[in-house]
């Protein structure tokens, strides 16, 4: 039982909302509208993906049976097939989590909390399950949990090199450093 409706209301609302948002943006970064970042795929992205297809999945079925046998009206099996298509959506179109992003003179790393300022990078190693940018010699910055095989691996230098357009900044592939 809900007790207070125009609570449970704005929650509904407020979670369609959010679902929505979601593949407004990944069909933006798919349809190449986010020309200053680069996503690739981290640990977990199996993960989510499965978890909103059978989320969304039984959410949806769920709710048709729900409409099958309803005897009288009510809103909840509507927002909650709205909710399970919308789910649903969000596991078909996944995008990989993992995020480079240029903004202005920084390099974000999403999941890291601050920025690098571009002109302090010195270099950038990519690894099969990690990115560094090196600052100086003590410090740096590293994205880890990552699943990259050649062909991201190679994306993303590819990526950074156009971005940072700088012969200062030396981007490296492995343990080659």
């Amino acid at each position: 039982m809900i007790d207070n409706p125009i609570v449970a209301i704005i929650s509904g609302v407020f979670w369609l909302f959010v679902w929505s948002l979601n593949i407004y943006d990944k069909i933006k970064y798919r349809s190449k509208k986010y020309p200053n970042e680069i996503r690739f795929p981290t640990q977990n992205d199996s993960y989510f993906k499965i978890t909103s297809l059978s989320l969304g999945g039984m959410l949806t079925v769920g709710m048709i049976i729900w409409f099958t046998l309803m005897t009288e009206f009510t809103l909840i099996p509507v927002v909650g097939l709205l909710a399970g298509i919308l789910i649903l959506i969000n596991g078909i179109i996944d995008v990989p989590k993992g995020q480079l992003k240029f903004d202005n003179s920084n390099l974000k790393l999403i999941g890291i909390k601050e920025g690098v300022e571009i002109s302090d990078i010195r270099y950038i190693n990519i690894d099969n399950d990690m990115i560094t940018v090196h600052k100086d010699k003590d410090s740096s910055v590293k994205l880890d949990r990552l699943e990259l095989n050649e062909k991201w691996i190679s994306k993303i230098s590819d990526f950074l090199k156009l971005k940072l357009n700088n012969d200062e900044v030396k981007i490296t592939c492995g343990n080659t450093m």
